[in-house]
C-alpha cells in the first residue's frame, strides 16, 4: 500500500527538516510527502527545496501564495496518489517505525477504514511532556465531546476511498478544519484505535493549537463559533437528533463528557505521564 502524507508549511523553517525526516527514514519506502508551502517569509521554501532535490521520488514540493491552512491541505490532498493519507503538520513530527505497523492493521483487515493512534506532547527541543492516549471511537462522542478532542490530526492514516467520499476540507474553517473533516470522513466508517504512539506534537508559543486557547482573542472566538457549526451539523448524523431538540443536548453533552472521564480513568489515561 502506499502512503500519501499531507503537509501544509507556514514559516517553520526551524522545524519543518525535523517534519519531512520523520517521514523519509521510516522503515517503508512507498510514500510521497506532498507539501505545500503558503507564502512562508523565512527560509521554510529553501530547506524543503534541498529535501526534494535529494528525494525527489517522495517529495512532492510546491509554493503557493499566502491563502492559509485548509487551502494548503487541499492543494495536497488532491495531489495524493496513495491507497492511504495521513496529515503531518510541519512543527510537528512522526516517532520511529511506525509506517509498517499501521500498514500491517490495514492489510490484516480490509473492512478497516481509518486507524489512530496516540500522540505525545513534546516542547520546542523535542523533550517529552506528557503522552496523550485516546479512546476507542464512536461518533457520538464525536459529536458531544468534540472530534479533535478524541483524535490528534497527526496521528490517524484514512483509506482513499474515504477521502472520495467525504471530499476536501471545508476551507471556511481556519482552526477546527481538522475536526470539521472527520465529523465528515468517518461516519459511517470502521475506525480502529491501536495502542501506539504514532506521532509527536510540539507545544510552543507559535503554535496555532495553543493561539485558539487565549481567551477574548479573534482566534478563541473564531474556534468557538467553528466548534458549534460543526456540532450541529454533525448532530443531525445521530439517532438522537430524531426526537431530541439541539437546545436539549446539553444533557447528552454531560453524559458523553462523564463517560470520557470514566472511561480515560478506567484505562489509566490520568496515571500515565510518559
Amino acid at each position: 500500500m502506499k502512503i500519501s502524507i499531507l503537509t501544509p508549511n507556514f514559516n517553520y523553517a526551524k522545524y519543518i527538516g525535523q517534519t519531512i525526516e520523520s517521514v523519509i527514514y521510516q522503515n517503508y519506502y512507498n510514500i510521497e510527502h506532498i507539501i505545500i508551502d503558503d507564502g512562508s517569509t523565512d527560509k521554510s521554501a529553501e530547506i524543503i527545496q534541498k529535501y526534494a532535490n535529494r528525494f525527489p521520488n517522495i517529495i512532492k514540493f510546491e509554493k503557493q501564495e499566502n491563502a492559509g491552512q485548509t487551502i494548503a491541505l487541499n492543494k495536497a490532498l488532491n495531489k495524493a496518489s496513495g491507497d492511504i493519507i495521513a496529515w503531518i503538520n510541519s512543527d510537528d513530527y512522526y516517532c520511529e517505525n511506525v509506517f509498517p505497523k499501521i500498514i500491517s492493521y490495514f492489510s490484516k483487515d480490509p473492512s478497516i477504514d481509518a486507524i489512530f493512534g496516540d500522540i505525545q506532547i513534546v516542547d520546542e527541543l523535542g523533550n517529552i511532556i506528557k503522552v496523550n492516549r485516546y479512546l476507542n471511537f464512536d461518533y457520538a462522542s464525536g459529536v458531544f465531546n468534540g472530534f479533535g478532542k478524541i483524535i490528534s490530526s497527526n496521528a490517524i492514516f484514512w483509506k482513499r476511498e474515504s477521502t472520495d467520499f467525504a471530499g476536501l476540507f471545508d476551507s471556511s474553517y481556519k482552526y477546527a478544519m481538522d475536526s470539521e473533516y472527520w465529523s465528515r470522513l468517518l461516519y459511517g466508517r470502521r475506525v480502529k484505535h491501536i495502542p501506539l504512539v504514532i506521532a509527536s506534537f510540539r507545544w510552543h508559543a507559535d503554535s496555532k493549537t495553543k493561539s485558539r486557547q487565549k481567551k477574548n482573542t479573534f482566534a478563541y472566538k473564531r474556534a468557538r463559533i467553528e466548534d458549534k457549526n460543526i456540532f450541529l451539523n454533525s448532530y443531525k448524523n445521530l439517532f438522537f437528533s430524531k426526537f431530541l431538540p439541539v437546545k436539549l443536548t446539553w444533557i447528552l453533552k454531560i453524559l458523553f463528557k462523564f463517560k470520557r472521564i470514566f472511561l480515560r480513568f478506567f484505562n489509566g489515561h490520568y496515571f500515565i505521564k510518559k
